[in-house]
């Protein structure tokens, strides 16, 4: 790719990874988008980044200087249906033969099954779009392209008043759920889709079909989609490294504007409402909008909720509350967490400590939809009934914990009982079971170092309680034996696999066991069971060639995001890759994921979750990493642990090499940092806590907790969400090995 002419900060960096982007660009191009969001009003999608850069708005005229064609807008009838607008999408407001021009600045969800007050009923948080149609609220910038004339100013007041059809100066309404197959919730993709189909002129405006054209021979609507979202991506990157914005989602918001709410009486008032458990300690759900405009409307301050300054105040709402968990402000007792980012601006957890099992490690920042999990009947379906009670003692109840859920996927453990492996029966939860689709699944199973026959390995099962059953276990699996079991929440699909041992473990008055367990279950069983003598010697012979990675029965069945996936997709290349040299074995990562949740499940989300956990296991030397043919997707093989294959694998041209001091760890990980600040400058009282906090996990608490004068610190952090789960903790559990 070339260079556009100029000073222009838009390069072809910005259309690839953020690691690849030059640090004097990422500054450059961080403070521009400083000065664009404080000039629309403090906030900045990263779609509408993508325009500011792409169609060159200028802070200073408060407005494009490069002029779009307006027949390629999306056209949106006041009060009339609405079409998918996703957030930056260019659209012409029209009521007979008026107009107004915008941008689309950001969107919530609008389920109305709110109080005022916030409540909501918990079956919405994490719910997902039901009869193809998705309520929205959409809030539209109409002075983007300059300060409107008297007329305009007119015609818009009359829009805004009561049964005008704007909302506060917002759209609001049902949208189609999906268009070819992108979700009108994924506001990167569905602009992504829409530059590259319908919008596709507004691109000539500018440099990029030509780059692809430079590169590649052709700019199909595929390679254009594509370069889009990686160019909002890596812009929503710079965003959470610029220094006076703070990013949540794909939103950045001045620094300055979410400090002052956070002193505001109004954020109080936020963060005592939200905090505040249902009675009977039952969980309560919070809904940020309707919340948001009582308190407002109470203050006078109506201006608040109109245009871009109610997507700003939602935002505000949502970084203050980040913050009070991160610094653990909120009340003692209470666990508080996001469990919807989408759904009325944000649904927010408030729960009495203890919490139960499936809250154990979840990121608080991370939404999980419990809510909807929890709910007896899916928001918009009617209920099922009580399920089936099944009494339990605790030496026939298998144990389940849930160790990772997010609005894409969810991984548990489930140690299985006597009882259970007897009656062919997998335990998950009635709040997992209530996250799959209704009706049958597909049980795909693995046994750590063994291959198991074809009619044990996809297997076809059925609903029963809390899990499934006519599960066809292998013979002989000890009582105890704990799986790892992983479903994409859009999929048919059950992955589980056992997990190895790194070296048996000898039990008296039992045996030999090779793959991890629990010990209450193992030795509760009445009776001894051991390995078939042919399982057994399989089972020894593949602890000497088994590339897994190590694990004790010691260690807790907890384990983070990344992790937990590890396993499976070992054991998912290992069956279903295709055959390389010395008996390796390799997919990309789109057929990875077709193997772990079957190919009827399509979520970006969930395939970069996958790739993003291979690239972990290649940094770990589990697996290598090769681009694909054809610059197709990166491949990930797994290589047995042979003399053939280690000659084969180092011949590939694969190699270890260290990190240079400063790089991120994986193309996922921004590392914690201290940074060099202005002279006459000091960190911030939240940086100096962050610190402290950082150089404890680490080194422990002897550390030195005192941040250097004139530094402040970058907390490590996944890229393009800004602070979440810390990058330290994941290194620790990489060294453990």
């Amino acid at each position: 790719m070339g260079r556009p002419d100029g000073d222009s900060l838009l390069c072809p960096e910005i259309f690839g990874e953020f690691a690849d982007v030059p640090i004097a660009l990422r500054t450059a191009v961080g403070d521009r988008l400083e000065q664009v969001a404080v000039a629309r009003g403090g906030l900045l999608n990263a779609c509408g980044a993508f325009n500011a850069l792409y169609f060159d708005y200028s802070p200073q005229l408060r407005r494009y200087t490069v002029e779009p064609e307006p027949d390629t807008f999306i056209t949106a009838p006041i009060g009339g249906p609405l079409p998918v607008l996703p957030a930056g999408a260019y659209v012409r407001l029209t009521r007979g033969t008026r107009e107004l021009w915008g941008e689309v600045a950001g969107v919530l969800g609008a389920q109305d099954d709110v109080d005022q007050d916030g409540w909501a009923a918990g079956a919405l948080s994490g719910a997902p779009a039901t009869d193809k149609l998705d309520q929205q609220r959409i809030i539209i910038d109409t002075e983007v392209f300059g300060p409107l004339s008297t007329a305009e100013l007119v015609e818009r007041g009359r829009w805004l008043r009561p049964g005008g059809g704007l909302e506060n100066g917002h759209l609001v309404g049902s949208v189609p759920s999906a268009v070819r197959d992108v979700s009108a919730r994924d506001q990167a993709g569905s602009f992504a889709a829409h530059l590259a189909g319908p919008a596709r002129p507004l691109l000539d405006l500018g440099p990029l079909p030509g780059w692809l054209l430079e590169e590649n021979g052709e700019a199909t609507e595929v390679d254009i989609a594509r370069a889009v979202r990686a160019a909002v991506n890596c812009l929503g990157q710079i965003m959470a490294d610029a220094t006076g914005l703070r990013v949540w989602g794909l939103y950045g918001r001045s620094a300055a504007g979410t400090a002052a709410f956070a002193a505001s009486a109004t954020a109080a008032e936020v963060r005592s409402a939200v905090s505040r458990p249902a009675p009977a300690g039952r969980a309560r759900y919070t809904a940020l909008w309707p919340l948001l405009q009582t308190l407002v409307r109470k203050s006078d301050r109506a201006d608040q909720l109109a245009g871009v300054a109610a997507a700003t105040l939602v935002i505000d709402a949502n970084l203050t509350l980040a913050d009070a968990v991160a610094d653990r402000t909120l009340p003692a007792d209470t666990d508080v967490r996001v469990d919807d980012r989408w759904q009325q601006g944000g649904i927010w957890r408030a729960q009495p400590l203890p919490v139960d099992g499936l809250l154990a490690g979840l990121d608080p920042l991370s939404p999980a939809g419990l809510g909807y999990a929890e709910s007896e009947a899916p928001f918009g379906e009617p209920s099922p009934g009580p399920a089936p009670v099944r009494h339990s003692t605790a030496e026939d109840a298998s144990h389940v914990t849930v160790v990772h859920m997010d609005d894409e996927l969810v991984v548990l453990t489930a140690a299985l009982s006597k009882a259970d492996l007897e009656a062919g029966r997998l335990e998950l939860g009635h709040a997992v079971l209530a996250l799959l689709p209704q009706g049958p699944l597909i049980l795909q199973l693995h046994h750590d170092g063994i291959a198991l026959p074809g009619n044990l390995a996809p297997q076809r099962v059925g609903r029963a309680g809390a899990g499934v059953r006519t599960v066809n276990w292998p013979q002989d699996l000890p009582p105890g034996i704990r799986l790892t079991v992983a479903a994409a929440r859009a999929g048919r699909r059950l992955t589980a696999t056992t997990v190895r041992l790194a070296s048996p473990v000898e039990i008296d008055g039992f045996g030999t066991v090779f793959w991890e367990y629990d010990e209450s279950l193992l030795l509760g069983s009445s009776e001894r069971s051991t390995l078939p003598s042919a399982l057994l010697r399989q089972a020894q012979q593949a602890g000497e060639t088994s590339g897994a990675a190590e694990h004790t029965a010691g260690r807790p069945s907890w384990r983070p995001a990344v992790a937990a996936l590890e396993h499976l997709i070992v054991e998912a290349l290992k069956r279903d890759g295709e055959e390389g040299p010395a008996d390796s074995r390799r997919l990309n990562g789109p057929r990875l994921t077709a193997a772990l949740f079957g190919s009827d499940t399509r979520s970006p989300a969930l395939l970069w979750t996958v790739i993003h956990t291979c690239e972990d296991l290649a940094l770990l030397g589990l697996l290598t990493q090769s681009p694909g043919p054809q610059d197709g997707p990166d491949v990930f093989t797994w290589w047995p642990s042979t003399p053939e294959a280690l000659e084969a694998r180092a011949n590939s041209g694969w190699e270890e090499t260290d990190h240079p001091p400063g790089q991120p760890l994986s193309r996922r990980w921004i590392r914690p940092q201290r940074r060099r600040l202005p002279d006459g400058q000091q960190a911030s009282p939240e940086s100096r806590r962050e610190y402290a906090r950082w150089r404890i996990d680490v080194e422990g608490v002897d550390a030195e907790t005192e941040l250097p004068p004139g530094t402040t610190f970058v907390h490590g952090h996944l890229k393009g969400i800004g602070p979440g789960k810390p990058w330290h903790r994941h290194v620790a559990r990489h060294q453990e090995r």
